[in-house]
């Protein structure tokens, strides 16, 4: 499977589960990727309960290309942890969104 489907609407979604210290799994939807700074980062939503279509908070990860296992590349996605920096990256993300949407 491609993972460069960036732009490609009604494509499968990238779906992201964390576990907390506890055990406790959540579901993220990836919402766009973007660079700052030479990175790559990724705007994730939390999915909602189940059968509705409300969404959970908003966080930013960074992605982190890593070799897997049978030797393909993969990401990880680590938590932007610097309350700071995470809500500039959200609000460049939003309006990266915000300038993309203009242009269609």
């Amino acid at each position: 499977m491609d993972e460069n489907m960036e732009g490609m609407e009604g494509m499968e979604e990238d779906l992201i589960v964390f576990e907390d210290e506890d055990g406790n799994e959540y579901e993220f939807t990836v919402v766009d990727y973007f660079f700052y700074n030479g990175d790559e980062y990724a705007l994730l939503t939390e999915n909602g309960t189940e059968g509705t279509e409300q969404e959970g908070e908003c966080i930013v990860c960074k992605v982190v290309a890593t070799e897997g296992e049978d030797g393909e590349e993969d990401e990880e996605f680590e938590l932007v942890e610097d309350e700071d920096l995470a809500q500039k990256l959200i609000d460049i993300a939003n309006t990266q969104m915000a300038d993309d949407g203009e242009e269609e």
